[in-house]
């Protein structure tokens, strides 16, 4: 799972709840919901590519995989 942040179109505002509810039903878990319209939770690959284009969102960002060499790699 990847820690997600979902920041909700001003469009939809009022129906945050309802918003969030679908988002919950498809998968994602909610750890934090704001009233200005942002959604913090956790969600499975398969699901951030499917939920990323609802219309109700504004923007999704996800958790990025970094890879660190070891200290004795050279470095370029």
């Amino acid at each position: 799972m990847k820690q997600i942040i979902i920041t909700i179109s001003a469009y939809y505002l009022d129906r945050l709840d309802v918003v969030a509810e679908n988002l919950r039903e498809e998968g994602v878990t909610i750890t934090r919901l704001y009233e200005f319209g942002v959604i913090i939770g956790y969600a499975e690959e398969e699901i951030i590519d499917k939920i990323r284009h609802h219309k109700e969102i504004a923007s999704l960002t996800d958790e990025k995989d970094v890879v660190i060499p070891p200290p004795e790699e050279d470095v370029q």
